[in-house]
C-alpha cells in the first residue's frame, strides 16, 4: 500500500520481518511481520484475480482472526475498502447491509457459512470465500487461493481520500450507516493514538471486541501495527481467560467497554499479576463513578475514552499523571484533533458552558455511504456533529455530558441523564441503570430510572431515592423508579 502516508506493513516487514505482528489465543496461531506482508500481497493478486478494483467493497464476516487483518491490508493495497459485518446481526438485517453496500466479494468463517451462503444465493455480483468449508459449490477457499496467489509486490500510489474502511455504525439511531473511512483517517488515527497511548513496537496489545467494530478495529489493534507491536486476538470477550491471558502473555493494552470491566473485576483482577499493562481503555460507552473508582484505586492506569467511528475513534488523550486529578473526563484533544463546544445557534461557547460537542481534523470520515443528505447534516461546515453534549474546563479537559437526544427538560431546567445515571449506580446493589424521561402534565418531562440489581442483591428503591435526593438537583432526581427484568439492551459498542 502506497499511500500518501507509506505502508508502514511492508516498512515493518524490511527491517524486522521476524517480528510478531499477530497471535490468536485459542488457536496459538502466529504470524510475523515478514509474513503478513507476504500473505496480503497474495491477497491482492488474488481478490484482484476475482475482480476486486480499486473503489470495490470486500465484505468480511467472521469472528476475530488473524485473516482480519490480512484483508485489512490487501484492501490497503488495492484501493479497495474492508467492509466487515456484525456477525450478530440476522440474516434480514445483513442482507439490507449486502444490498446497500454492494461487496465485490464475501469473505466468512465457518460459523457464518449459514448465514453467507443465504446472502451469496441472490446476489450473483458477489463472490464467496470461504475460510472453512465453502457454503456453495462455486465458492472459493481463502488458502487456496492465496497459494496460487503471487507474492509480487505491485506498489501503486493510493491518494489520502482513497476509501480504506467502510465501518457500520452500532445503529444507536436506527439503521445503521456505512461510514466511509478514507487513508488518511486510518493513519492520522494510528499517528494519534500512537502519541496518546506512547505505544513502541515492544507493545502486546490484547483485543477481544468485534473487529467489525471501530473500537476493536481502530482503537488499539491497527495503531499498534503501525508502529511495529503485536495485537493478539481473542476469538470473543471471556474475563476469566482475559486475565490468564494479560498475566502469562505480558499484556501492555487493552480497551474494553465498561460491561467487561466490571465482569473482569468479578472474575477477579486481584488475583493476577497485571504490573505489565501501562493502559487500560474504556470506551463504548461513559465508565460509572463507581468503576473508575473502583479501577484507579487499585492503581491501574484507567482511561476513560471518548470516539465515534465517523472521526478517529480516538479523539481525547488522559494523561497518566492527570487521570486522578481529571476523573471522570476524557481528557483533552488528542495530538491532530480539534474540539469544540457549540449551542444551537451555532456559537462556539467557552469554559463550563454545555452545548454540542463538535470535532475537526484529518481524523474525521468522509461521510455516509450513499447518504449526502446525513453526510452534509453531520459535517456541513468542517466541524463534525457529534450529537453529543459536552463540556470543557480552564486546561482544556473535557466532559461529556450525554447524548443529545437524551436529554429531557423538566419544569425549564436541561436534565442529562447520564449524570443521574453516574449517581445511581454508586448504590449498593445497582448493576446497571438506563434514565428516560416521559411525558408529565405539571413537568413537561420527569425522569424514570429503570435499575437492574446485582445477582442476588436486593435494591431498596426508597432507599436509592434518597441516596438520589442527597446527590442531586430536586429536579433531576428521578419521579419513578423500574426494576427491570433482565440486563438492559446495548449495542455493539456497549
Amino acid at each position: 500500500m502506497l499511500t500518501g502516508h507509506s505502508d508502514f506493513i511492508a516498512q515493518w516487514a524490511l527491517t524486522d520481518p521476524s517480528r510478531i505482528a499477530l497471535s490468536e489465543v485459542e488457536t496459538g496461531r502466529t504470524l510475523r511481520y515478514g509474513q503478513l506482508n507476504e500473505r496480503a500481497w497474495r491477497l491482492v493478486h488474488a481478490l484482484a484475480a476475482q475482480g476486486v478494483q480499486p473503489g470495490d467493497r470486500v465484505a468480511l464476516i467472521a469472528r476475530n482472526g488473524i485473516e482480519t487483518f490480512e484483508l485489512v491490508v490487501a484492501c490497503l493495497r488495492l484501493g479497495a475498502a474492508f467492509t466487515p459485518l456484525n456477525w450478530r446481526l440476522a440474516v434480514p438485517e445483513l442482507a439490507d447491509i449486502v444490498d446497500r453496500c454492494h461487496p465485490k466479494a464475501l469473505v466468512y468463517d465457518q460459523a457464518s457459512r449459514e448465514a453467507a451462503g443465504a446472502l451469496l444465493e441472490t446476489r450473483q455480483g458477489t463472490r464467496g470465500v470461504a475460510l472453512g468449508e465453502p457454503a456453495r459449490a462455486g465458492d472459493h477457499r481463502y488458502e487456496d487461493l492465496l497459494q496460487r496467489a503471487s507474492a509480487t509486490p505491485d506498489f501503486q500510489c493510493r491518494g489520502p481520500e482513497q476509501l480504506a474502511m467502510l465501518l457500520y455504525t452500532s445503529g444507536t439511531t436506527g439503521k445503521p450507516k456505512g461510514v466511509m473511512v478514507p487513508h488518511r483517517q486510518v493513519f492520522w488515527n494510528a499517528v494519534n493514538t500512537v502519541f496518546a497511548c506512547d505505544l513502541n513496537p515492544n507493545d502486546r496489545v490484547l483485543a477481544f471486541l468485534p473487529l467489525f467494530h471501530t473500537g476493536g478495529l481502530n482503537c488499539l489493534a491497527t495503531p499498534t501495527l503501525y508502529r511495529g507491536g503485536t495485537v493478539v486476538l481473542m476469538g470473543g470477550f471471556d474475563p476469566v481467560l482475559s486475565l490468564k491471558v494479560i498475566e502469562q502473555q505480558r499484556i501492555t493494552a487493552t480497551v474494553a467497554v465498561p460491561t467487561m470491566y466490571h465482569m473482569l473485576l468479578d472474575a477477579g483482577v486481584d488475583t493476577h499479576d497485571l504490573s505489565s499493562v501501562h493502559t487500560w481503555l474504556s470506551g463504548g460507552a461513559a465508565a460509572p463513578e463507581p468503576l473508575l473508582d473502583a479501577w484507579l484505586d487499585r492503581g491501574f492506569t484507567f482511561r476513560q475514552g471518548y470516539g465515534m467511528t465517523e472521526v478517529g475513534p480516538n479523539c481525547f488523550s488522559l494523561p497518566p499523571h492527570m487521570i486522578h486529578l481529571k476523573r471522570g473526563t476524557v481528557g483533552q484533544p488528542i495530538l491532530h484533533a480539534q474540539a469544540a463546544v457549540f449551542d444551537e445557534a451555532d456559537r462556539m461557547l467557552g469554559v463550563g458552558e454545555v452545548g454540542e460537542l463538535r470535532l475537526a481534523g484529518p481524523h474525521v470520515c468522509q461521510g455516509y455511504w450513499d447518504d449526502p443528505e446525513n453526510s452534509h447534516a453531520a459535517n456541513p461546515d468542517g466541524w463534525f456533529r457529534t450529537g453529543d453534549y459536552a463540556q470543557f474546563d480552564a486546561q482544556g479537559f473535557f466532559r461529556i455530558s450525554g447524548r443529545k437526544k437524551d436529554m429531557f427538560i423538566s419544569g425549564g431546567e436541561n436534565v442529562y441523564p447520564a449524570e443521574i445515571e453516574n449517581v445511581v449506580l454508586g448504590f449498593e446493589g445497582v448493576d446497571e441503570v438506563a434514565v428516560v424521561g416521559e411525558a408529565d402534565a405539571k413537568w413537561g418531562e420527569v425522569g424514570v430510572a429503570v435499575i437492574v440489581p446485582r445477582p442476588g442483591r436486593p435494591v431498596d428503591l426508597a432507599a436509592l431515592e434518597a441516596h438520589c435526593r442527597g446527590s442531586l438537583a430536586k429536579f433531576k432526581v428521578p419521579k419513578r423508579f423500574v426494576l427491570a427484568d433482565g440486563a438492559l439492551p446495548k449495542n455493539a459498542s456497549g
